[in-house]
């Protein structure tokens, strides 16, 4: 089922879920000199989480590789998986631990970066339910600078686009 103005939001799919790590992306578009638009990616590594039967969020937890990080400029993807942006070797995974899911399935959490956590509040823009298989498609706009990225503060800009589409399964 997809969200629209014009039906009912689903509800969250109760139950204990997997993240299916390949089946699941994390995109981004920045800005490079504040114009420029910059696209990529990280993978995802893992993610749970459980619904309680009233529809409230008992937890979330997933983490992407920061190693991974992947704009498609080999110097600029070494650079920005360095200290001075995400310091991969130091902290090799972004951790997002859920807070709390309104009824509209907006989901607060908390984004770790480099041992930071920053709140973040992702608006579901989809949901697909398929048997045993929950697909969500969510964005969210995160300060990277909050976040403790701020490497080039000059010439990049602060705010990321965030994308996510999730594929979970129901854990037996």
């Amino acid at each position: 089922m997809s969200l629209d103005h014009t039906t009912r939001p689903p509800t969250a799919p109760v139950g204990s879920w997997r993240l299916e790590p390949a089946e699941s992306t994390v995109e981004f578009t920045g800005r490079h000199f504040f114009l420029l638009p910059v696209r990529g990616s990280l993978p995802v590594s893992s993610g749970h989480i459980d619904i309680a039967p009233d529809g409230s969020l008992v937890s979330l937890d997933t983490t992407v590789a920061a190693a991974g990080f992947e704009t498609g400029n080999p110097q600029r993807d070494t650079a920005v998986r360095g200290p001075r942006f995400l310091d991969a070797e130091r902290h090799p995974e972004l951790r997002l631990a859920g807070e709390s899911l309104a009824e509209d399935l907006s989901l607060t959490a908390r984004l770790e970066v480099k041992g930071r956590a920053t709140p973040v509040t992702f608006t579901v823009d989809e949901l697909t339910e398929q048997g045993e298989r929950v697909v969500v498609r969510a964005t969210a706009r995160v300060d990277r600078h909050a976040c403790g990225v701020g490497g080039m503060r000059g010439l990049v800009g602060a705010a990321l686009l965030v994308r996510v589409r999730a594929v979970f399964v129901r854990e037996g």
